[in-house]
């Protein structure tokens, strides 16, 4: 992202709220009601803060809709988000995505043979596998290409890999756009 543009986004996110909540603190002192300029301006700052920290660092909610949207499956219940990591939208909206999941045995084997069967996923059988994304590298640079077991790609989507590895209990998913 270019200085520029930068600079754009920090007004537009930051200065001008910034501007409006500081007449509106000032509007209501002025009408006596300081207390409630102070709760106002201090809930929506609070706002503002949750809302940029959650568009850097996405909440695992953030990284089940990802599975969901991607696969059209429900995330299963036993599965549990042990790393994960995302990059925040460039000025397009593009981001990529990725996670590492465990789940227990049967679900693993259940999700697999659910994702195989899907019509808008097949077996990838490219020497890139998974690790498009610098934040999918970072994230699985402990691994080897013998500990994956079988890797599908949704056709339909710009780029969506799901990896199961062999302990049968871990899958990786990565999700890009650009």
């Amino acid at each position: 992202m270019g200085l520029i543009s930068l600079f754009i986004l920090v007004v537009l996110v930051v200065g001008i709220p910034s501007t409006i909540l500081y007449f509106l603190y000032k509007w209501l002192t002025k009408k006596g009601q300081k207390k409630i300029g102070v709760i106002i301006l201090v809930a929506i700052f609070g706002f503002l803060t949750y809302s940029i920290y959650t568009a850097i660092y996405p909440s695992n909610q953030f990284y089940i809709d990802e599975f969901e949207i991607n696969t059209g499956l429900e995330f299963p219940k036993s599965g549990k988000i042990t790393i994960k990591d995302s990059n925040y939208p460039d000025q397009h909206g593009d981001y990529g995505s990725t996670a590492i999941i465990e789940f227990n045995k049967i679900e693993y084997e259940q999700l697999k043979t659910n994702i195989a069967s899907l019509k808008n996923f097949q077996v990838d059988t490219t020497r890139q596998g998974i690790g498009i994304t610098t934040e999918c590298r970072k994230l699985t640079k402990g691994y080897s290409k013998n500990d994956f077991e079988i890797i599908y790609y949704n056709t339909e989507k710009e780029w969506f890999k799901v990896a199961f590895l062999r302990n049968k209990k871990t899958i990786i998913f990565e999700r890009c756009s650009s």
